[in-house]
This record gives structure tokens, sequence and C-alpha cells, in this order.
């Protein structure tokens, strides 16, 4: 588990999220990319917000694969993130000053 996130710290609220979603990615989804698609449908409010939880878990698997957390299960996963959310530093899409530091360790 990465250290940085004290999961017993957060709302119940978004635990009970966390748990939920894991339940529905190991054995209850059926086409990631259609339900990814599907995801497009809600309000557009919501679209931001759920994008913010997305742009969350992104960021988290960059950091955990710049500091070497991750094994051959998630090394795709980590990878993918660590480029998109470099690529987003470098765009000025985000400003992330500790993650810049850590890549250029």
């Amino acid at each position: 588990m990465n250290t940085d996130i004290d999961f017993m710290n957060i709302a119940d609220g978004d635990k009970a999220f966390v748990e939920e979603f894991e339940n529905f990615v190991n054995g209850r989804v059926s086409n990631t990319e259609k339900t990814g698609m599907a995801m497009t449908t809600m309000h557009r409010y919501l679209q931001q917000q759920a994008f913010k939880v997305c742009l969350g878990y992104i960021k988290a698997l960059a950091y955990n694969y710049q500091k070497g957390r991750y094994d051959q299960r998630n090394e795709w996963a980590s990878k993918l993130a660590t480029e998109a959310y470099s690529h987003l530093i470098e765009a000025d899409l985000i400003y992330d000053p500790d993650y810049t530091d850590l890549k250029n360790k």
C-alpha cells in the first residue's frame, strides 16, 4: 500500500466508494472501455468531478512509479500514468513541483 496516503484518514463516503469500486473492477465490470464511455453520459458537472477522481488516481500511480512502488501486476498502469501525468505537467495543465523534483532525482 502507498504509505504516503492514509487510507483511514479519508471521509467514510470516499472510503466506501474506493471499496465498492475495487469490488466492481474485481469481477463485476464486463467492458472497461464501454463503462468509461458510458460515464460521459453523466451530468457535465459530475463528469468534471469524476475526472478529478481519475486524475487523483493517475497522480498517485505516477508518484508510486517514480518511487518504485509497483510490480509486474500494475507496471503498465503505473508507467502509463507516469507518461500522462508528466505530459500534463510539461504542457502547463497541471502544476506539481513536488512531482517534477521527484522525477528529476
